[in-house]
């Protein structure tokens, strides 16, 4: 078993019509319980926003700043996680990389209103999960493609470019592939 803690996984084209087509996802975890991840190109609806900001308390009015909701997974789409950049922290806040963390704290939502957050981050709503050995079982039948994450990759660039942008970034035309896995 490879560890691709800070890896992305980037959906292949057989994936299509299931929840993970044209997924990038970044693995927050890995180990031998299993694996933890965030789909990082799925946002909500922006009627479902201002559903689950309210929900949290959180209006845009008071200076709040209007924020992306995103879709991390199918596990657990009610829990909340912040995927942001690791020079801002809070209690419960896990570092993932030495430019990458997550916080599940809604006092993060306060110091972002406060100009004290993270100075980027992304919200999600839910999870990627794997039991033991089932990434690695999905990676080895061709599911997903893995490789090394770029944070920057993460915030900047368009949701809609990110599939194609992760594997092109690489050298891979991935409409191209089939069921065939592999790690770049």
């Amino acid at each position: 078993m490879d560890n691709f803690k800070d890896t992305f996984l980037i959906a292949m084209p057989h994936l299509s019509e299931t929840f993970f087509e044209k997924t990038v996802i970044y693995i927050c975890d890995h180990g031998a319980q299993g694996a933890m991840g965030m789909v990082i190109n799925r946002p909500l609806a922006s009627g479902k926003v201002a559903v689950v900001l309210e929900s949290l308390g959180l209006t845009p009015t008071g200076g709040l700043k209007v924020m992306d909701v995103y879709y991390g997974g199918p596990v657990q789409p009610a829990l909340g996680f912040v995927l942001h950049s690791s020079e801002y922290a809070i209690d419960d806040t896990e570092q993932i990389s030495s430019r990458i963390s997550l916080s599940t704290n809604v006092g993060i939502f306060k110091d972002i209103q406060k100009g004290r957050g993270p100075d980027q981050f992304r919200f999600t709503l839910g999870y990627a999960g794997w039991g033991a050995s089932q990434l690695d079982q999905e990676i080895a039948n061709g599911d997903w493609l893995v490789v090394p994450a770029e944070p920057t990759f993460i915030f900047d660039i368009p949701d809609r470019s990110k599939w194609r942008e992760a594997a092109s970034r690489f050298g891979i035309e991935i409409a191209q592939f089939s069921g065939s896995g592999g790690v770049a």
